[in-house]
């Protein structure tokens, strides 16, 4: 055996076994990283659960402005009511979900649509928004179409089409194999800082 093959194959090998381990080690963090959140909204349907943030005025604008947007671009984004919104898929079989789908109803019955991220990004374009900035902010919102396999989840973040100032539920929608399903956040409000509350 060739005496420096030997170190070599072991420095590979070594490679091999720290890549694999941060790996796995990344993983079971990612797994975790839901939990660690202090949601202040949060309901469970059988094995889904849906979990909601309101965020400020602040916290978004520093967020946005941090990845390249100009603080009067992100304004309009920042000052929406918005939220950090999770769902997970605690089920043995794929649940998909389409925020289109999704609704609040204010107080007083009224119903009002999330903002789609395409509809900001639209607005993005129009502003001249750097395309790296626009990426990050397509990243960072809760995605408009997601295939949920058993354990999967997600989160990111969305706004309402408009202020809702009294308070209001949020209707998700979901599918799986037995059909439509809705799961409701109730007692839901708008950041305090949010315009229009």
């Amino acid at each position: 055996m060739n005496a420096a093959a030997v170190p070599r194959n072991f420095l590979a090998m070594s490679i091999r076994h720290f890549v694999l381990l941060a790996t796995l080690a990344m993983l079971a963090g990612a797994g975790r990283a839901d939990e660690d959140i202090e949601w202040r909204h949060r309901v469970m349907q059988g094995a889904v659960t849906l979990s909601a943030n309101p965020m400020g005025i602040a916290a978004r604008t520093a967020f946005y402005s941090a990845r390249g947007f100009a603080a009067e671009t992100i304004r309009p984004y920042a000052q929406a009511c918005g939220f950090s919104l999770s769902l997970q898929n605690g089920g043995a079989v794929a649940l998909s979900t389409r925020l289109a789908d999704w609704h609040a109803i204010g107080a007083d019955g009224r119903p009002v649509r999330l903002r789609l991220p395409s509809e900001w990004d639209i607005q993005w374009a129009r502003a001249q928004v750097p395309e790296a900035a626009r990426i990050a902010f397509r990243w960072a919102q809760f995605q408009a179409e997601n295939i949920f396999e058993p354990g999967d989840w997600i989160m990111g973040m969305a706004t309402l089409e408009a202020p809702l100032p009294d308070g209001f539920r949020l209707i998700a929608r979901y599918h799986d194999e037995k059909g439509d399903h809705e799961i409701v956040l109730d007692q839901l409000a708008c950041s305090r800082d949010s315009v229009g509350n």
